[in-house]
């Protein structure tokens, strides 16, 4: 089988060698599939995505000794693509460590007679890659249902033409259907290819976060659907070309909670050139407008009325989701100290009855945005979501708290803490809704009946950690928290988390050590833990 992987890279070189004459001999090639401009991601490659011909072969064997293996489908509508860039992405799917696939390509009316000449050309070659070509162009929604029409297997892979799977993708989607048979949708991590080709802009996500997606499709590549989930949504929506993916996620997660699985591995390689949105955010202004629209129509199928706009402070593609003002009635607590957190939120909630929210403010935490309470509240009429929390700053106008990150040793980390508001931040985590595993104790908003339903805060915490402890019993219950950067409070004089009880953190790792070591979900393990700018995890685990 190495020999045959050897050959299938030396033909596919000689191949290119008849477009590019001086093209680079087949070692340089390899090298260049697994090498980055960036020097700090190039090191983190090193360690932990470079595969080996050995690695392949490990991953084809284990492969082949399972019993059972789901048939995959990459489908992959074609218009007009450099043949190099066609062949380099028909290629990633055929040199898959996992044997199990076909790829359903449609041609929707190329013009451009090389790429015409370079699909008739490689799918003679191979009868796993299965064709069909529109006389005419009829748009991307179009030639995606005609792929997905052809396509035998049970789960879809979706590929863009010109993007390029990593030799290991299938494999782990495979071996992930093994683990999770009721699995309807799997995700990825991702990066991009430079317009030499060189690996960069890493992209390392959360787990499944419902709200996060209210905000922009933090999911991109690589996606993979249950087909049968597939065809109950009617497939991709005709007329919301340029966001049909985002419109597919959103309708799929609208009407239930769909079974999705994250891997936290870089399966997926999106090419930035010049005509696509991955480098020319402006060059298609299309798939801004059918974004807030699939957005809008995912709001009113779920009954939540609001407005939806660009977010225009951030890079295209992120939304402001402005729900109504919620029903529910809410009373402010001001705490006094945070000592006796616990008993000062319970004791309040067992004296006052007469409403559905508390929203709790910690000594010297000020209102900046007169709706802030508004804000918050109205993200409550999400069923599953309990509690919300802001933004918080200092009086520099610098951020305390953006979103807490659980770590290992009960420390919560903030994210960009210390630096300005409107600091380019990654994934606009301290710009955007998105969720998070616990509120910030200066400022959130908390439902009535999620802590009757928990029986309250813990008052065997003497401070914040209360609330931690409670954010995580609500959590494991299959309650979701919100952080929204459009509630804005000022505190002065604000303890740190490093700052908080000792005894409190000593039992709360205690109580929640193996949660802590398998990591907070709305974060990522190739993410720092150690400084709060999200920077790459450099470390040899």
């Amino acid at each position: 089988m190495l020999k045959n992987i050897i050959k299938y890279w030396q033909k596919w070189s000689a191949r290119k060698s008849k477009v590019h004459p001086k093209s680079q001999p087949i070692e340089v090639e390899l090298k260049r599939w697994a090498s980055s401009e960036w020097i700090e991601y190039q090191a983190w490659l090193f360690h932990h995505s470079f595969l080996t011909l050995h690695d392949w072969q490990q991953l084809r064997d284990k492969a082949l000794s399972w019993r059972h293996r789901p048939f995959l489908s990459i489908v992959t509508p074609v218009f007009n693509t450099h043949p190099d860039h066609l062949r380099e992405c028909i290629y990633s799917v055929q040199t898959q460590a996992y044997p199990d696939w076909e790829m359903c390509l449609v041609d929707d009316g190329s013009d451009n007679p090389e790429t015409v000449e370079c699909l008739q050309i490689l799918v003679l070659e191979d009868s796993r890659l299965r064709f069909r070509r529109f006389p005419r162009n009829q748009g991307i929604c179009q030639a995606t249902n005609q792929a997905l029409a052809m396509a035998c297997g049970d789960y879809i892979v979706f590929l863009d033409h010109d993007d390029r799977l990593a030799p290991d993708a299938l494999y782990h989607v495979a071996e992930t259907l093994r683990n999770h048979p009721d699995t309807e949708i799997i995700y990825s991590d991702r990066d991009s290819l430079s317009e030499r080709g060189f690996r960069f802009m890493h992209l390392f996500k959360p787990d499944w976060s419902p709200e996060t997606l209210l905000s922009g499709n933090y999911l991109f590549h690589l996606v993979v659907y249950q087909r049968k989930r597939l065809e109950q949504l009617g497939g991709v929506r005709i007329g919301l070309e340029g966001s049909q993916d985002y419109d597919l996620i959103l309708r799929a997660s609208a009407e239930k909670e769909p079974k999705v699985q994250h891997i936290s591995k870089v399966l997926y390689h999106w090419r930035q050139h010049k005509q696509s949105v991955a480098m020319e955010q402006n060059v298609k202004e299309y798939v801004y407008t059918t974004g807030v629209q699939a957005l809008q129509d995912t709001l009113k199928q779920r009954g939540l009325e609001a407005h939806v706009s660009e977010n225009k402070s951030l890079w295209r593609g992120h939304y402001r989701v402005r729900l109504n003002p919620s029903p529910g009635t809410y009373q402010v607590l001001h705490l006094s100290t945070l000592q006796d957190y616990a008993v000062q939120v319970n004791n309040h909630f067992e004296r006052e009855t007469n409403y559905d929210y508390l929203v709790i403010l910690g000594p010297n935490v000020q209102v900046i945005d007169k709706d802030a309470l508004t804000e918050l509240t109205s993200w409550l009429q999400i069923a599953a979501v309990g509690m919300v929390t802001g933004k918080v700053l200092d009086n520099q106008g610098h951020l305390l708290h953006a979103g807490l990150v659980q770590r290992p040793n009960g420390i919560p980390l903030a994210l960009y803490a210390g630096f300005p508001e409107n600091a380019p931040c990654y994934m606009a985590v301290t710009a955007i809704v998105r969720n998070v595993s616990s509120p910030h104790p200066a400022c959130y908003v908390l439902e009535r009946a999620l802590w009757q339903r928990l029986e309250g805060l813990n008052v065997d915490y003497i401070g914040p950690y209360a609330l931690l402890d409670f954010s995580l019993r609500a959590l494991t219950s299959g309650t979701r928290i919100v952080y929204t950067p459009f509630a804005r409070f000022l505190a002065t004089e604000w303890q740190t988390p490093e700052m908080w009880s000792e005894i409190d953190q000593q039992r709360f790792t205690e109580q929640w050590m193996a949660w802590l070591k398998q990591g907070d979900p709305y974060y990522n393990s190739h993410l720092t833990l150690e400084l709060a700018d999200m920077g790459l995890n450099l470390s040899i685990n």
